[in-house]
């Protein structure tokens, strides 16, 4: 091993040792040439260092290693990021979160090239665990687990993730880009269609359409087309976007509901959910009464009544089929509200209610005590004292 690589080793084991993780992060920073130099060399500095007492020293031989234009044993540098992620120290990775995150962002892209999403799963899952500081934190990594779930078509292992309410960001040192944020809601958008939970679904594509912005990217489009097509599927007509959306994307999406294909696309879209897709999924309009009897085959699933028998199952729907002559009737919903599991339920709500008003309260804590806030709130306010004196004199 040459000998820069050694005192590179030595460096990492006496700063790791001491503690110095800041300065140890300054060194991995000025050493990425010196690895790409001696990429022959790299699998003797892996062995001379410890994954648990040196993670981040490793981290950075593996990011360097993931970074060649050619990757020679694959297999083995997924064997080597696969160890790391679930055997390194937690506490010195938070301290490169962007190189750390830079790893999963390389192992990801290799999979999805190679068409093997589903090998990545897990790892990307340990990896966020890691990255963390709280469960409700979101990383930049959650956006590769949810584009390795679609790929895979392996939907489950991301949903624990999308029902969390995110209250935080990790800034990951800087390196945090809009783009992730908005593709783990798109991709949470696209994973709940495909679980058929319209309503989640329809949330998270609003999420990504109404994220502040100066502009309309590619993925809020393709985010805003989604929502078309499951708000025709849940509620049988486009919903309005909320009043806060950015004006630059209510201006694009008014620019783009007059021209002739949009609009051509939207009705087309009507037409069939409100003939085939809605009614298939006991959608179709509402009616009066206290239950209805519809037979299965007007429903054009007489050979397949699984839509049905899954929604009543999960109680989304109450009603029951009659197996003889293929009828389903619909009934009230049988809860009276007055029994303790409902006042258990009702009472996590609550408690839930009441963490969300706390954590607003500490998030406008934090901002209003923030240099850069206050900062550009009293620009404002001078720029305002001195439109007004202007136009008294």
């Amino acid at each position: 091993m040459a000998s820069a690589l050694e005192q590179f080793v030595n460096n990492v084991r006496q700063l790791s040792a001491q503690g110095q993780m800041t300065q140890l992060c300054e060194l991995i920073n000025k050493s990425g040439e010196l690895l790409a130099k001696n990429l022959s060399h790299l699998d003797t500095v892996l062995g001379a260092l410890d994954i648990q007492e040196h993670s981040l020293g490793v981290l950075a031989v593996l990011f360097v290693k993931f970074s060649m234009p050619n990757i020679p044993d694959f297999e083995t540098l997924f064997s080597q990021v696969q160890l790391f992620i679930s055997t390194c120290n937690g506490e010195h990775i938070r301290y490169a979160t962007d190189t750390f995150a830079g790893l999963c962002h390389q192992l990801t892209s290799a999979l999805v090239e190679r068409k093997q999403p589903l090998r990545g799963i897990s790892i990307i899952k340990q990896a966020i665990d890691k990255m963390q500081m709280n469960t409700n934190q979101l990383t930049s990594v959650h956006a590769d687990l949810c584009q390795l779930c679609l790929l895979a078509k392996c939907f489950k292992p991301a949903v624990p993730f999308l029902e969390l309410d995110m209250m935080d960001i990790c800034k990951e040192n800087g390196a945090y880009d809009a783009k992730h944020f908005l593709c783990f809601y798109y991709y949470g958008g696209m994973i709940y269609t495909g679980l058929k939970d319209f309503e989640r679904a329809l949330y998270f594509f609003e999420q990504a359409i109404t994220t502040p912005a100066m502009a309309v990217s590619h993925i809020m489009l393709e985010a805003y087309k989604k929502y078309i097509l499951v708000s025709l599927i849940l509620h049988g007509k486009v919903q309005q976007l909320p009043k806060y959306t950015s004006q630059i994307v209510g201006r694009f999406i008014k620019v783009s509901a007059w021209t002739p294909w949009f609009g051509s696309t939207v009705k087309t879209c009507e037409l069939i959910i409100s003939r085939e897709i809605r009614p298939a999924y006991g959608m179709n309009s509402a009616s009066s009464g206290v239950f209805y009897i519809i037979f299965i085959q007007h429903l054009r699933v007489c050979s397949n009544p699984s839509p049905f028998v899954s929604q009543i199952e999960d109680g989304e729907i109450y009603a029951s089929i009659n197996q003889k002559d293929g009828m389903v009737c619909f009934h009230d919903n049988p809860e009276k509200y007055n029994n303790p599991a409902m006042l258990h339920k009702i009472d996590q709500e609550m408690l839930k209610c009441i963490e969300v008003d706390e954590k607003l309260k500490s998030m406008d804590q934090e901002i209003t005590v923030n240099h850069q806030f206050v900062q550009k709130s009293m620009g404002m306010q001078e720029d305002d004292v001195g439109s007004k004196t202007s136009s008294y004199s």
